[in-house]
């Protein structure tokens, strides 16, 4: 697995929830280790996410993954993270790092919120309306 693959595929699910859904405040993939292979956390947050609750919305985007991302990738991402639009981390990632889909954006070292240590990779970053 490359992780520009994963990149790449997680993104086209994203942009499919994007336009069935809505705007995500937030949606980026989280790891201690930049370039590994497996245990990525798939970080999401948008109004749409905080009106379905986090168990539907958690199970919405599972789907999503499971239809679109091919078994390599999916063994890659281990956790789904929904996160409220007004969360400390959320604000302060949409704050520093403006990325629109398409442009996904590598950060070396995540430091947002409480969160000191990772890497990730931000699909998506903006002020939702």
């Amino acid at each position: 697995m490359y992780i520009f693959t994963l990149v790449d595929d997680i993104g086209g699910a994203i942009e499919k929830l994007r336009k069935e859904r809505g705007e995500f405040a937030l949606a980026m993939l989280y790891n201690n280790v930049l370039e590994a292979e497996t245990s990525w956390n798939l970080i999401v947050s948008a109004a749409w996410t905080n009106e379905m609750g986090v168990a539907e919305a958690t199970r919405l985007i599972a789907q999503v993954l499971n239809e679109s991302l091919g078994q390599e990738n999916q063994r890659a991402v281990s956790r789904i993270t929904v996160l409220k639009t007004s969360d400390p981390f959320v604000r302060d990632m949409v704050r520093l790092y403006a990325v629109k889909p398409a442009s996904p954006m590598a950060l070396p070292q995540v430091t947002a919120g409480d969160v000191t240590e990772g890497g990730g990779y931000i699909l998506y970053s903006q002020k939702v309306a």
